[in-house]
């Protein structure tokens, strides 16, 4: 009896150890093979099948019988009763090249007590080379599939290369709400990681989509999901994943129902504070009172004993039109220093900084010239209308850019002070230098644009429409306005039209030499202190076409199927696609009846959605419409490291029911 029982324990050890054995073979395999696709797909669901769990498959397309790449997901129960489903989206990519680290929340997850129904989504097509086909990536594809869910969360995990680990709260116009990024930073910070917030502390910018845009954080929001994304960049990711899991075990699901997508991230040494969406609108409020208890001066506007003084505020109220006039002025300036700026981005300048200056600079050169005309008007100008208008206009900024979004109100209340400190003082040197303090606040913004944004975006802002230059001539209305009041400094103190034209010219060349310096050493002090850690953009892969087609081939041909007709588009390749693009053009405005492919029509063209890295063999059939319609196949490969993509185009014709090879002339 005993030597039975010795011998099933020993049959049971090799087993345990065999299997221990093949897991940790799988995982290296899985690692070192680099498998993609379907292959991958069906790799991670034997892996997670083989470790007890229930691995759910998620289709990306309905044509259920090509072997494209699937979602695969993982679902945790609640420890309580609760209608909330929590959400945890990982890129298969990343599950299988962070093993350890996934094997380790799941097993978390399976053990802990959770406050909601959990899950996991391991999501395919996601870390595609080639941009364009994100309505097939698989966050998208699950997302479509949750939409309308009203009681439902998400956080979105993703690897990278970057210095430290990194949340991002918002993508595609839309913010994660306040409690959401909050409770995912303290759970960071619980657990020592170290990591930033993308966007700075002007999280206010993903709402006019001025940062990158993120697809996967952007399915889950644009539907109203409540979604926040981290990215873990650590070798072993341990403080990382202990967080995410005191994140899902004490998260209240009902709060973030609560979009509250206006709040400040400050950090102070080693803590970090939030300025909330309550905290924003009370100061609002202060300032408004505070700034109509100045304003009631004017109630003494009217009586005798301060005539001269009454006499100068009356006219400096009729003279609140400069702010407009320059900023009307401004504005077409700035369209005519667009114009400088593209032909400097012609002769090879591409720094958007630089491009920017160069398209300030005329304006400002502008609004100098045209002050005479203003000062043939007014005679002799008082310097109490210029801090007056200089104060008006800053007051102006406040309440526009608030109502743009209330998060910009420190900003421009912190202009404000700084031009209300300028009224103290009279001498033209220290003027300029509040000129400098009036750009330091805007050196934030310009920090998290050169950094979260790409660079489409900030060339946008520089060639941009009429609203944009609408916007931008206001924020610097008070900085033109500061410089008139220097040169109104100038107008007391000249005597004779030609030495106040010389003092003009002098001192418009003095400045623009000054401020042309001041911006460049600003620029490269920039890129040095802060640009220097910024992970570089990866450059888009080239896309060209095949001289020859070496990798794939296209057949089509029609069934005949109970008297119908089916159309049968096969392509054959000797290696993994990244992608194929089936087109049809008919000469009908419906050349496709029928297929069980996704497919969408634009105009007469028919576009079938195929997952990317499909199968090498496989074949799209369709019912066609009797009339005559050209079919256009694009088959896109990855060539090695060179980070090129050749694309091999096929295109046949169909003319009264025969189908032939069309071949375009090059």
């Amino acid at each position: 009896m005993f030597a039975k029982n010795l011998f099933s324990f020993k049959k049971k050890l090799i087993l345990a150890l065999f299997c221990v054995l093949n897991f940790s073979l799988f995982q290296g395999n899985l690692f070192a093979s680099e498998l993609s696709g379907a292959d991958l797909s069906d790799a991670l669901s034997d892996k997670f099948k083989r470790a007890g769990y229930n691995p759910q498959k998620q289709s990306l397309s309905s044509a259920w019988f090509v072997n494209f790449p699937y979602n695969i997901e993982i679902n945790f129960a609640s420890s309580n009763e609760s209608d909330w489903t929590m959400f945890l989206a990982v890129a298969q990519e990343d599950a299988a090249n962070n093993a350890a680290l996934i094997d380790g929340l799941l097993s978390g997850f399976r053990n802990a007590c959770l406050p909601c129904a959990l899950k996991v989504i391991f999501t395919a097509c996601d870390q595609t080379k080639i941009s364009g086909n994100e309505r097939m990536a698989g966050t998208e594809i699950f997302c479509k599939s949750v939409e309308g869910a009203q009681n439902a969360f998400a956080l979105v995990l993703s690897f990278g290369k970057k210095r430290k680990s990194f949340v991002t709260s918002g993508s595609c116009g839309k913010m994660s709400p306040y409690y959401l990024t909050r409770l995912l930073c303290q759970c960071l910070d619980n657990n020592s990681c170290q990591y930033e917030i993308e966007g700075g502390i002007f999280l206010s910018l993903y709402k006019l989509n001025a940062f990158k845009r993120n697809s996967r954080l952007a399915s889950f929001l644009k539907r109203d999901i409540p979604a926040a994304m981290l990215t873990i960049v650590s070798e072993d990711g341990k403080a990382e994943s202990n967080s995410i899991k005191d994140f899902f075990s004490q998260v209240e699901p009902e709060k973030c129902a609560e979009w509250s997508g206006h709040y400040i991230p400050l950090k102070f040494f080693a803590r970090r504070y939030w300025l909330e969406e309550k905290a924003i609108i009370y100061s609002v409020l202060a300032f408004i009172a505070i700034t109509a208890f100045i304003l009631a001066d004017f109630a003494f506007l009217f009586r005798k004993r301060s005539r001269r003084l009454a006499e100068l505020k009356t006219k400096a109220l009729v003279s609140n039109y400069l702010i407009f006039l320059t900023a009307a002025i401004l504005t077409l300036s700035f369209f005519l220093g667009q114009q400088v700026a593209q032909g400097f981005r012609g002769l090879g300048v591409r720094s958007p900084p630089v491009l920017f200056v160069i398209k300030l600079l005329p304006a400002f050169f502008i609004v100098s010239i045209l002050y005479p005309l203003e000062l043939s008007r007014h005679k002799r100008i008082s310097t109490y209308l210029y801090e007056y208008i200089l104060s008006i206009s800053a007051i102006l900024n406040i309440f526009i850019f608030t109502f743009i979004d209330v998060s910009f109100f420190y900003l421009f209340a912190l202009e404000y002070v700084i031009l209300m400190a300028s009224r103290a003082f009279k001498s033209s040197a220290l003027l300029f230098i509040f000129i400098i303090l009036y750009i330091l606040p805007f050196l934030p913004v310009i920090y998290s644009l050169m950094t979260f944004s790409d660079g489409q975006n900030v060339y946008n802002l520089v060639f941009c429409g009429l609203s944009g230059n609408v916007y931008l001539s206001f924020i610097l209305v008070p900085f033109n306005l500061l410089w008139l009041r220097i040169l109104a400094r100038r107008n007391i103190k000249a005597q004779g039209k030609r030495n106040l034209i010389y003092r003009y010219a002098s001192a418009s060349v003095s400045a623009i030499v000054f401020l042309t310096f001041f911006s460049f050493v600003t620029i490269h002090i920039m890129n040095v202190t802060f640009f220097r850690n910024v992970e570089p953009p990866k450059p888009r892969i080239k896309i060209v076409d095949a001289a020859q087609k070496t990798n794939s081939t296209v057949t089509v041909f029609d069934t005949d199927y109970y008297g119908g007709k089916i159309r049968r588009v096969e392509i054959t390749c000797s290696k993994e696609p990244e992608r194929c693009e089936v087109y049809v053009k008919g000469s009908d405005s419906n050349p496709v009846y029928f297929s069980v492919f996704e497919s969408e029509r634009f105009g007469n063209i028919t576009q079938f959605f195929l997952p990317d890295r499909p199968p090498k063999n496989f074949t799209v059939q369709y019912t066609p419409s009797p009339s005559d319609s050209e079919i256009v196949v694009m088959n896109y490969f990855i060539q090695g490291e060179r980070e090129i993509c050749e694309r091999e185009n096929f295109a046949f014709v169909c003319r009264n029911g025969r189908i032939s090879e069309w071949r375009k002339e090059r």
